[in-house]
Order: C-alpha cells, then structure tokens, then sequence
C-alpha cells in the first residue's frame, strides 16, 4: 500500500512501535512473553518532551539505522550477511 513504511534493523530493540502523525502504538517485547503477550501503550502528543517524544526520537534513531523491510529478498540478505 502507497505510504506505509517498514524497517527492519540487526539491533535488538525489543519493542514494536507504529506511528500515526500524533499518536503512537508501542509494544515492549517483555521477557519470556512473545509479543501479543506484552501490553500496548497508546500514546497521544501533549506536550514537549513527553513520553511520545521520547519515543518518537528512540524510534527515529533506530529507524536510521535500519533497513527498508522490501528493498531486498530474504535469501538475498542471508547470503549478504553470512559472506561477510
């Protein structure tokens, strides 16, 4: 779908986050829990600063270290990286 974009990094993040414009779904992965077993916070921007900021800038740096989850097959980035 136009507009949606995923990432995919070799850091170990142990969190989901979906962004939206002002709001934000982050899951931390807790330990021996897989996903769906951790909770979600919805957070919404108030102010400056805020919870959602700090996340938002966590994600970010994440993010620019990452790559585009499309750009490449997977065999092709399991070959990449095991030649290495």
């Amino acid at each position: 779908m136009p507009g949606i974009e995923a990432r995919f990094g070799d850091e170990h993040i142990a969190m989901s986050v979906f962004r939206f414009d002002s709001e934000m779904l982050v899951t931390p992965h807790l330990a021996k829990l897989v996903g769906y077993d951790s909770p979600m916070m919805h957070l919404r921007r108030h102010q400056d600063d805020g919870l959602f900021d700090r996340f938002r800038y966590h994600a970010s740096e994440l993010w620019s270290n990452s790559r585009d989850v499309w750009a490449e097959e997977p065999n092709q980035r399991t070959e990449s990286t095991s030649s290495g």
